[in-house]
């Protein structure tokens, strides 16, 4: 049953772990629970931010140790799951050879599920639908400094100069670290759009290489404001991702407004 597996070496399946963490980070809200089809292995279930579990599982959620004898066991399990609060179901690349095996299976998942992300080289992820967990809430407009660092981390180069958005007095940029990211705040209402363009411009001018722009910070970016507008219009948009951020380059904004 496992014969359609991708054999990889250790340098290879590294990487396919990264862009897995990228994928799911890129697709899925912070809080999210999550599950992937994993063999196993830990390394799959670090997706900061998120709740994530192997599938299929134990009792006591630890994987099973086989893979489903047939559709209609992994139709069960994944609908057990679901209905005590799972939303998203992983399947790393190395896994895909299930929605073969599983015809059903499969079925069943593009009848009842919906694709959110899918990247023949890291993983296809399926929303399972809107459960939460007993008293679990969750904000998915918050950004998960954890998440958006593992997915800044595989769109740019390690050693490059980040401004964010943010609205947490630094915190937010802190918190990307080993990044170098230095946080413009906009919490404050008084500071007008002036102020912020400048800071952006000497940032800019110092060498600083993008500006990210956090989901939690779209409604201030995109409120009307002569900011947004001008940054779209100088910068160019490297990335738009899902329930993450904006990244633009920060290099249109030199000289801007001299």
């Amino acid at each position: 049953m496992s014969g359609g597996e991708a054999r990889l070496s250790t340098e290879e399946y590294a990487g396919l772990v990264a862009r897995v963490r990228a994928t799911v980070a890129a697709a899925v809200p912070p809080g999210s629970s999550v599950l992937v089809i994993s063999r196993g292995d830990a390394d799959l279930l670090a997706l900061p931010g998120l709740d994530a579990a192997h599938f299929p599982q134990d009792e006591a959620g630890e994987y099973v140790g086989h893979h489903p004898r047939d559709s209609s066991a992994a139709i069960a399990a994944l609908e057990e799951l679901r209905r005590r609060g799972t939303e998203y179901l992983v399947i790393p690349a190395t896994a895909r050879w299930w929605l073969d095996y599983y015809a059903e299976f499969a079925t069943h998942l593009a009848t009842h599920g919906e694709v959110v992300a899918d990247e023949a080289e890291s993983c296809l992820v399926y929303g399972l639908g809107t459960f939460e967990r007993a008293g679990r809430a969750r904000d998915v407009s918050c950004t998960s400094a954890e998440q958006m660092r593992d997915y800044l981390e595989n769109l740019l180069s390690a050693d490059a100069g980040l401004a964010v958005l943010d609205e947490e007095g630094g915190a937010l940029a802190d918190g990307l670290a080993p990044l170098r990211a230095v946080g413009v705040p906009t919490a404050d209402p008084s500071a007008g759009a002036g102020s912020v363009l400048a800071e952006l411009e000497r940032l800019a001018e110092r060498g600083v290489e993008y500006l990210v722009v956090p989901r939690q910070a779209d409604e201030w970016f995109d409120r009307g404001s002569e900011i947004g507008a001008e940054i779209e219009a100088a910068c160019r948009k490297v990335a738009d991702q899902g329930h993450l951020c904006r990244v633009f380059e920060l290099s249109g904004m030199r000289g801007l407004r001299r």
